[in-house]
C-alpha cells in the first residue's frame, strides 16, 4: 500500500486551446498540510477540482491511498473522504449551520437524523460556532459561514480537506478567525491541501510549499526555505512580492 494519503501523477489539464496543466505532480502525506501558491490563472484551483473530480484530466492520474481516482467508477465514495472548503461558502440558504452541517451526513452517508444532529453540533463546536446552530446564512459573517463550510467538511470525516482560497471573500478581521480554525485543524493533524494568498499562515503552518507557475510547479520544499533562500528567481520575486503587499511572511 503507498505511504502517501494523495499522489499527483504527471497530471494535464486542458480547456479549450489553454494548457491550464502541464505535467504536475506532487504528494500528500497523512497528517500534512501543503499549501498552493502563484499567480491568478496559474492552475491551482483547477488541481483542486480534479482531486474532487469535479474535472477529469487529459493525462496523468491522481491516487487516494491506493485508488485511482481518475479511472475509478464509484465518484461519490471517492467525494466523500474528500472535503472541500470553497472560497464563496457554498452554504444552502434555506437551511441553518446546524442544517448545513448535517446534509451531507443524512444524504449521502443515510445517517440517522439525531447521530447526523450529534455530528453537526459537536464540528460547530470545533469551529467555535455551537452558539449559531439554528441562524441561517443570511444572518451569518463571512468568516462565520466560511466556518460552517469547514465543519461541513469535517462532518463527513474526510481522508484530506481541500481548501480553494477560503479566506478571499473575507476582509482582514473575519479573515483571522477562518485562518485560526485551519490552524487549530493543522496542529490537530487534519490532512489539508490549501490554495491561499495569506503569505503568513503559509510560513507558519505548511508543511510545504508548492510554487506554481504558467501550469507548472516552479519549486517546492519547506515554507523558510523558499521564503530565505528559494531557488528559482520567480519564487524569490512572487513572495516578497506578496509578503510586502500583505505586509505578512514574519512569524
Amino acid at each position: 500500500m503507498s505511504k502517501h494519503l494523495l499522489r499527483v501523477e504527471n497530471v494535464y489539464k486542458r480547456f479549450g486551446d489553454n494548457e491550464v496543466l502541464k505535467g504536475i505532480s506532487f504528494q500528500l502525506d497523512k497528517g500534512e498540510t501543503k499549501v498552493i501558491v502563484g499567480p491568478s490563472g496559474t492552475g491551482k484551483s483547477t488541481i483542486l477540482s480534479l482531486i474532487n473530480m469535479l474535472v477529469t484530466p487529459d493525462e496523468g492520474h491522481i491516487y487516494l491511498e491506493d485508488i485511482d481516482i481518475t479511472r475509478t467508477r464509484d465518484i461519490h465514495k471517492v467525494r466523500q473522504n474528500i472535503g472541500f472548503v470553497f472560497q464563496d461558502f457554498g452554504l444552502f440558504n434555506h437551511l441553518t449551520a446546524k442544517g448545513n452541517v448535517m446534509i451531507g451526513l443524512t444524504k449521502v452517508k443515510k445517517m440517522k437524523k439525531k447521530e447526523a444532529e450529534e455530528i453537526a453540533m459537536e464540528e460547530l463546536r470545533r469551529v467555535g460556532l455551537e452558539n449559531f446552530a439554528d441562524h441561517y446564512p443570511a444572518q451569518l459573517s463571512g468568516g462565520q459561514k466560511q466556518r460552517v463550510g469547514i465543519a461541513r467538511a469535517l462532518a463527513m470525516r474526510p481522508k484530506l480537506i481541500l481548501f480553494d482560497e477560503p479566506t478571499s471573500a473575507l476582509d482582514p478581521e473575519l479573515t483571522g478567525e477562518v485562518l485560526n480554525v485551519m490552524r487549530k485543524l493543522a496542529n490537530e493533524g487534519m490532512t489539508m491541501l490549501i490554495v491561499t494568498h495569506e503569505m503568513g499562515f503559509a510560513r507558519t503552518v505548511a508543511d510545504e510549499l508548492i510554487f506554481m507557475e504558467d501550469g507548472v510547479i516552479l519549486e517546492q520544499g519547506p515554507p523558510e526555505k523558499l521564503f530565505t533562500s528559494p531557488e528559482h528567481p520567480r519564487t524569490r520575486e512572487f513572495l516578497f512580492k506578496l509578503t510586502d503587499l500583505y505586509n505578512e511572511g514574519e512569524r
